[in-house]
C-alpha cells in the first residue's frame, strides 16, 4: 500500500467526526432500551440476538432504512462493528468530512488496518488492489431484509478468513 494511502487511512481511522460518533454510541449503549437490559457481551452469539431484535422491530428494507437515524439502528450498527473489531482486530473508519458529492459514502465502516493488508491479498480483478475485508454495518442491517431469512449478521464475520494466495 502506498504511503499516501496509509496516511489517508490514519486520518479516516482517527478524526473528530468518527471519534465523536463512536464515543456517542458507546456512551448511550448501556442506557438505550433494549440494550440497557444487559446480556450484550459483543460475542458472535449475541449477533443472533441483535438480528432477532431487528427482525421483530422492522419488517422490510424500507422500514429499516427509514429508521437509519434512530438511536436503535445507529446503536445496532455500532454494535455489529464492535463485534468485528473485538473478534477480528478490525478498526472503525469514516470519511473525515461529509461526502462533498452527497453520494452517501458517509457511513462509518470497519476494515482491517493496512499493516495487516498482506493477510488479505487482492483478487485478480480488484482495481484497488486491496483485498482487506470492509463492512459497512448499517448496510448489513439493511441487507437482512434484502437477502432473506437465511442471511445472518454473524455471516459478516466470515470475511476475515484469509484467502489463499
Amino acid at each position: 500500500m502506498e504511503e499516501q494511502q496509509r496516511m489517508d487511512e490514519k486520518e479516516w481511522a482517527d478524526n473528530p467526526r468518527l471519534n465523536a460518533w463512536t464515543a456517542a454510541q458507546a456512551a448511550s449503549f448501556a442506557t438505550c432500551s433494549p440494550f440497557d437490559r444487559g446480556g450484550w457481551d459483543f460475542s458472535v452469539e449475541s449477533l443472533d440476538r441483535l438480528e432477532d431484535l431487528l427482525r421483530r422491530r422492522f419488517t422490510s428494507y424500507e422500514d429499516i432504512t427509514a429508521a437509519h437515524d434512530t438511536q436503535l439502528v445507529t446503536l445496532a450498527a455500532w454494535y455489529l462493528g464492535e463485534v468485528h473489531i473485538r473478534h477480528h482486530g478490525a478498526q472503525w473508519q469514516c470519511r473525515p468530512e461529509p461526502d462533498p458529492q452527497g453520494l452517501g459514502n458517509d457511513q462509518p465502516y470497519v476494515t482491517v488496518p493496512s499493516d495487516r493488508a498482506d493477510e488479505y491479498p487482492p483478487a485478480d480483478d480488484d482495481p484497488d488492489e486491496d483485498g482487506r475485508p470492509l463492512t459497512v454495518p448499517a448496510h448489513e442491517l439493511d441487507a437482512l431484509f434484502l437477502r432473506g431469512p437465511d442471511h445472518r449478521l454473524r455471516d459478516t464475520l466470515n470475511r476475515y478468513q484469509p484467502r489463499d494466495r
